[in-house]
């Protein structure tokens, strides 16, 4: 579709396809950004930014959404969207720059509705000490999403363990392969019974 013009179509008629394209992948608009400036302006509708799929952005041998990412400024506009993936990468990219308390502000917008935010916000509050707090998230996530025994609540550790590594912090140190284990470590040493609510072991998180 490269240098081609759209088909005369209504803009809500293409908006809705980019929509469920955009849901599969960010990286299939890329011949509609090309397809001259109508197809680039409705890429850029909001209703499009919000949900398109922007985890393959992240998902190289590095994150390409950092300040000098190759999909840093399409990220960006996602995150103005309100793109609920692109806030939860936004805020785990954070925590290996900025910091874990920034990265709970970041992550805060997604807190109870997205499952992977929520645990890592979790994660994140223990890391810190303040267990009160991650008591009451974590209760949001059993309340919204899954009971802490379940295999899910594994599988989000495992996505995080995955994830973390790719947000290099400057100078692509290893800081975030460290912070990931320093989570964890927390995790399985501190008293937890208040924080899962006597629902789960500390061990298998």
């Amino acid at each position: 579709m490269a240098g081609e013009l759209l088909p005369n179509l209504h803009d809500e008629i293409i908006i809705k396809i980019l929509q469920l394209i955009g849901e599969q992948s960010f990286y299939y608009l890329g011949d509609f950004l090309r397809a001259g400036k109508r197809g680039y302006e409705l890429v850029h509708e909001p209703s499009v930014l919000k949900i398109c799929d922007v985890t393959e952005m992240v998902s190289f041998c590095s994150s390409q959404i950092s300040n000098h990412g190759r999909f840093r400024v399409f990220f960006r506009k996602c995150l103005n969207a309100g793109n609920t993936r692109a806030i939860c990468y936004d805020g785990l990219q954070a925590a290996t720059i900025l910091g874990l308390e920034e990265s709970i502000k970041i992550l805060e917008p997604n807190v109870p509705k997205h499952p992977l935010s929520t645990f890592a916000q979790v994660i994140f509050k223990v890391c810190l000490g303040r267990d009160k707090e991650a008591s009451q998230v974590f209760q949001l996530f059993a309340a919204h999403h899954a009971d802490l025994r379940s295999e899910e609540v594994l599988d989000l550790g495992r996505s995080m363990q995955y994830l973390m590594p790719h947000f290099y912090a400057p100078w692509l140190n290893t800081y975030a392969e460290y912070l990931i284990l320093l989570c964890f470590k927390t995790l399985k040493n501190k008293d937890m019974s208040g924080c899962m609510a006597e629902r789960s072991s500390p061990s298998r998180v």
